[in-house]
């Protein structure tokens, strides 16, 4: 996957400190090593509709919580059942004093466009209550959006908005954007299944398979750099 990134109010140059730049990287490679899973005739009514977002959002899930982000935190001190919740979070410790010195938390958005005006205020809503001292949003690009589905949230369309909203958001966000460049393309018609259910994980009975399917492609990349390491 190719990736662009934005920064809002500097928080790349934050990450890029060399304090928080193991951080910066980590992210970057879980951005380029998501799949673009492709399944030809997903939408019967729309042909051009043939990439499953569900894989794509399961891939970002099991990657992050493998690498010690804690998944779907809440976005506000509220612990009610109808507080605000976010993807991930993870904290950075100062190695020598303890400290927590940085706090970032994510939003995946392959949802509706609706969807990214929430991440804003959850974003900063989190950051006024001081629960987290960054944020990174994690958008497709907008060719690749109109792959998923209609109305879907893209990176071009996400920093022409922020910008616009300095007043009220003040949080420092990094905007990433996918990119499909061939690199990752994952034919899971042809490769792995035709049953589109489980493909989408979408029901109890399927989701196990759907979270196997994915962690697979997961445990390759790693047996793929482990070989080209040794070699």
């Amino acid at each position: 996957m190719e990736i662009k990134t934005y920064s809002y109010r500097f928080a790349e140059e934050i990450l890029q400190h060399h304090h928080f730049i193991d951080a910066y990287n980590e992210l970057l490679m879980v951005c380029r090593d998501c799949p673009v899973p492709l399944y030809k005739g997903k939408s019967q009514n729309q042909q051009k509709l043939e990439v499953i977002q569900q894989i794509m959002n399961t891939y970002f899930f099991l990657r992050f919580k493998s690498l010690g982000w804690e998944t779907e935190p809440f976005a506000t001190p509220d612990t009610s059942v109808d507080s605000l919740r976010s993807d991930f979070r993870k904290s950075y410790v100062n190695s020598e004093t303890g400290e927590i010195v940085l706090t970032i938390q994510i939003e995946v958005e392959f949802g509706n466009v609706a969807s990214s005006y929430r991440n804003y205020f959850k974003f900063q809503l989190s950051f006024a209550n001081t629960l987290t001292d960054l944020c990174v949003l994690i958008v497709p690009s907008y060719v690749l959006s109109t792959r998923i589905d209609s109305g879907v949230s893209n990176f071009e369309k996400t920093i022409r908005e922020i910008p616009s909203a300095k007043l009220s958001v003040t949080v420092p966000i990094l905007v990433i954007g996918l990119y499909d460049d061939g690199s990752t393309l994952w034919n899971v018609k042809e490769e792995v299944t035709e049953d589109l259910k489980v493909l989408k994980g979408d029901s109890r009975k399927t989701y196990g398979s759907h979270c196997t399917i994915v962690q697979s492609y997961i445990d390759a990349l790693y047996m793929n750099r482990r070989t080209h390491r040794l070699n």
